[in-house]
């Protein structure tokens, strides 16, 4: 695979100086980058070809090849994968493209602002099929929780968190009308001619709610379980039936239409599964598919997957002040990036020296004898002052080295010398 060949978002800037000079600003902190794979960029048998191959051990097995990588983050979701990676140089970006699947030019390469900014809006839907739905940043949350790092704090988590917070800001509650469930809807009813046609949505989660919620003044619904029931509430408010997923061919016998709202296997309805006699449309809201895209040489099936949703959903929308707002979030985390990015070094050697400081104030306090509390408080406000002034030079020199194995050689050099080191009993 080509490494020039990705195309790059966002200000590529000057050249660089030597690292370590002062004429180069960058060279005393690490690089953040977001590559994109999506339905932006490649159809949908590539994304989802990338999609399974791309898993937690595989991600994992790279980390620990790269030790030029401090950080790396997967987020998954039906229209994405995204990669965001904290490296030590831009050379450690060569090694990721050599071995990440995909056609070149289908990865789209951001950096530092541009991929901050492209996280927040995908966070907030407003990269999504269903502009500014919800469960993206549940996904985002879920992405942070599972960083890959070797960074002394990790920066990618604090990142992909506020993301999703800045998401809850400017989308407290999303309505199911700005879903894929409600976009699926319309689609499934502007195709079957029939009034009140008869729907199998396939899945009981929050996807298939939705879907039997926005279908049931306008059609009569069957929604399959696979282990627990829908609420009878719901049942009542609905409309819908409920029946177990084990009789989905039955039930399909006699149905105009089905949405498959839930992963339930690897492609696992074909066309051996469909009835024949009758007009058929599915609708596919997996990636990885449900329904193997081979039922559409069946000539009493019409098949519509995330592509087809993707491409003809008319996405395009003038800029609001949503959007606004979360450009204005994610200029305010991106100014705190260069914090992030230098600070974690600073703060882990801060926590050596506080607790250097603690050991030795309770080391020494069986010698002080009886004092009082005001006294205790001048010891810990002395003793605070001290390490504070004496921690300013080190913690200078820390910010200014470069990045790369000579820089952390000095920086864990630097925390050992804090270490509170062993007592004689």
């Amino acid at each position: 695979m080509s490494a020039t060949s990705l195309p790059s978002v966002g200000p590529a800037g000057p050249p660089s100086s030597a690292p370590g000079s002062e004429a180069d600003p960058r060279a005393s902190r690490y690089r953040l980058y977001g590559l994109e794979f999506s339905l932006n960029t490649t159809a949908l048998d590539a994304l989802e070809r990338l999609a399974r191959s791309i898993t937690r051990e595989q991600l994992h097995t790279w980390f620990i090849r790269f030790r030029g990588t401090e950080e790396v983050a997967l987020l998954t979701t039906c229209h994405r994968v995204e990669l965001f990676l904290l490296l030590r140089s831009a050379q450690e970006l060569d090694r990721w493209r050599e071995v990440l699947p995909g056609a070149p030019n289908s990865w789209r390469v951001r950096e530092e602002g541009a991929a901050v900014h492209h996280l927040f809006r995908v966070a907030a839907g407003r990269e999504s099929l269903a502009r500014g739905e919800g469960e993206v940043r549940h996904q985002v949350r879920a992405a942070g929780r599972r960083v890959h790092s070797r960074h002394p704090r990790p920066v990618l988590r604090d990142l992909l968190v506020r993301a999703a917070e800045a998401a809850d800001e400017v989308c407290p509650s999303v309505p199911s009308s700005q879903s894929i469930a409600a976009i699926a809807t319309e689609r499934l009813l502007n195709m079957v001619a029939r009034p009140h046609p008869r729907v199998v949505v396939i899945g009981s989660g929050t996807v298939g709610r939705q879907v039997a919620e926005n279908l049931s003044k306008r059609a009569r619904v069957t929604l399959l379980f696979h282990k627990n029931p829908p609420d009878v509430s719901f049942l009542r408010a609905t409309g819908a039936q409920a029946e177990r997923f084990e009789r989905l061919g039955k039930v399909l016998g006699r149905a105009d239409a089905a949405v498959t709202a839930a992963k339930f296997g690897d492609r696992g309805l074909h066309a051996t599964d469909l009835p024949r006699d009758h007009p058929l449309l599915l609708i596919d809201l997996g990636m990885p598919r449900n329904i193997d895209p081979d039922v559409r040489e069946l000539s009493n099936v019409r098949l519509v997957d995330l592509e087809e949703l993707y491409l003809t959903a008319g996405r395009a929308h003038p800029s609001d002040e949503v959007d606004a707002r979360v450009g204005e979030l994610a200029d305010a985390c991106t100014e705190r990036l260069e914090f992030w990015l230098l600070e974690p070094w600073v703060a882990s050697l801060r926590r050596a020296a506080e607790e250097l400081r603690r050991s030795e104030v309770v080391h020494a306090r069986p010698f002080l004898g009886s004092i009082t509390p005001d006294q205790e408080l001048a010891i810990e406000r002395l003793t605070e002052r001290l390490v504070a002034r004496l921690m300013l030079p080190p913690t200078q020199h820390l910010r200014a080295l470069p990045p790369g194995p000579e820089g952390d050689r000095q920086r864990r050099w630097a925390l050992d010398l804090f270490r509170t080191p062993p007592r004689d009993p």
